[in-house]
């Protein structure tokens, strides 16, 4: 029996129809391609002016030109140990009678936190001075092995003290004025080197602050 060939119409309709569903394909890979434009694994990235919210979650762009052409502003990264080291200095005025603020020094992901605060020691009304406490807290679940060495440590001769932290427990690094300080924090494969000072700064007036400056090593 002879097939019946398709109508010139029917021919006609059939090309129309594949070609208004291709041309929706089309648009809609369009549409998500236009979507993605801009984009690095699917993240958006931001300019180097972009406020800390807006830049969340996205990728940042280096400056284009001053003294920071080429680099990501440090105001993006601030208080998170970036590379092989980060600075850990802060000036903190002393609130007279009280305990100052918690500031916080360091973030060394996979490790821990350093925080600093400075008190009042003296009760008098209007004559401050210094007390600073750092306190170093665990982040990995196991515990980080520390070795603290003070500067009363090495005028008296003596060993540095070791012990491991346990998680989310803040443990004392310094609890008073002027000292130097050494510690190294290890977790699993990761080591950290931190080494600086504190003292008081116009100590026994009404403008006393708490002077820490030093630094953080990624030696592993």
């Amino acid at each position: 029996m002879r097939r019946k060939l398709p109508s010139p119409s029917m021919v006609i309709a059939l090309i129309a129809l594949a070609v208004a569903l291709s041309g929706t394909a089309v648009a809609a890979v369009a549409v998500d391609y236009a979507r993605r434009a801009g984009s690095v694994d699917g993240k958006s990235a931001v300019s180097s002016s972009a406020s800390t919210k807006r830049a969340a979650g996205k990728l940042v762009a280096t400056a284009r030109r001053g003294q920071a052409k080429g680099r990501i502003p440090g105001r993006l990264v601030s208080d998170v140990m970036g590379g092989a080291s980060s600075n850990i200095t802060r000036y903190m005025r002393v609130v007279d009678n009280q305990d100052g603020p918690v500031v916080p020094l360091a973030v060394i992901p996979g490790i821990g936190r350093l925080d600093a605060q400075c008190r009042d020691q003296d009760p008098a009304r209007g004559m401050e001075s210094t007390q600073t406490l750092i306190t170093f807290t665990a982040s990995d679940p196991r515990g980080v092995n520390v070795s603290r060495l003070l500067g009363r440590d090495i005028d008296r001769a003596q060993d540095g003290v070791v012990f491991s932290a346990l998680p989310s427990q803040p443990v004392p690094v310094i609890n008073f004025a002027d000292s130097l300080f050494q510690l190294i924090l290890q977790a699993r494969e990761r080591a950290v080197l931190v080494m600086g000072s504190s003292r008081s700064n116009l100590n026994k007036t009404p403008d006393a602050a708490c002077l820490i400056w030093g630094v953080s090593l990624r030696v592993g």
